[in-house]
């Protein structure tokens, strides 16, 4: 599969001198997923790393997390997207300032990895 994405997509993104600039993953982190080394490891004509989006929010970190992050990509876990989401729906839905800080330090008390857990 791997081969045939780097054929496939790697292929058409040099033809038309494209770039991966995002990446979304809303796949369950027991997929285990983690990208195509092309991908991420500069030695295309790509100049740019994709940011990379997990949804997920447990585990803090997932696999394509951690390849991401030793890759040098930015990411963005899924807890970041869930307090966002949280703090905008308040907002939305009552008319008032969220309390941003309360708000992403449950996210955060529930979602980073428990000293047992490592």
């Amino acid at each position: 599969v791997a081969s045939d994405l780097e054929d496939g997509l790697g292929s058409l993104l040099d033809e038309k001198n494209g770039e991966i600039k995002v990446v979304i993953s809303t796949l369950p982190a027991a997929a285990e997923f983690e990208l195509p080394a092309w991908m991420l490891d500069g030695s295309s004509s790509r100049s740019t790393k994709p940011i990379i989006f997990d949804v997920n929010y447990k585990p803090y970190n997932t696999k394509l997390l951690l390849q991401a992050e030793k890759a040098g990509c930015a990411v963005v876990r899924g807890s970041e997207m869930l307090w966002e989401q949280g703090v905008s729906q308040f907002e939305l839905w009552t008319g008032r300032t969220a309390p941003y800080k309360v708000m992403k330090d449950v996210v955060l008390e529930n979602c980073l990895p428990k000293e047992e857990d490592n």
